[in-house]
């Protein structure tokens, strides 16, 4: 899995700011609280709908960048978390962990399974020779 980038594929200017430098301060700002914009009563990103009336459009492209971001995470999140592989990976280290800390309870469950399973085999085999 790789990360999604927010960079459009435009060259920067020299002159221009980097937005992620731009973000990386917007965030700081929000984090401290100190923004002369605190008054509004929608602090909450998540109740927001847009960007607060007289936004400077630099502030508009911090925003869009940012929303861009957390649309990407939350992408990233949904794929591993429906990716099949990814969660057979997730199990087996699971597995070699209890297995190396402490061996007994992860032989009693594959002892379990392997008795459920040949119970199972043995119930088809009975079933058709009926």
């Amino acid at each position: 899995m790789t990360p999604r980038s927010t960079d459009d594929g435009r060259s920067s200017k020299a002159d221009e700011p980097d937005p992620r430098d731009e973000l990386a301060r917007a965030r700081a700002e929000e984090a401290r609280g100190d923004s002369a914009d605190d008054v509004s009563p929608d602090k909450d990103a998540e109740n927001a709908t847009g960007p607060r009336a007289g936004a400077s459009i630099p502030e508009i492209e911090l925003d869009l960048a940012r929303t861009r971001e957390e649309f990407a995470a939350t992408l990233d999140a949904i794929e591993d978390k429906l990716s099949v592989p990814a969660h057979a990976r997730r199990v087996k280290a699971s597995v070699k962990r209890r297995l190396d800390t402490d061996p007994k309870p992860v032989i009693a469950a594959a002892a379990a399974g392997a008795v459920g399973v040949v119970a199972l085999v043995a119930g088809i085999v009975k079933s058709v020779r009926r």
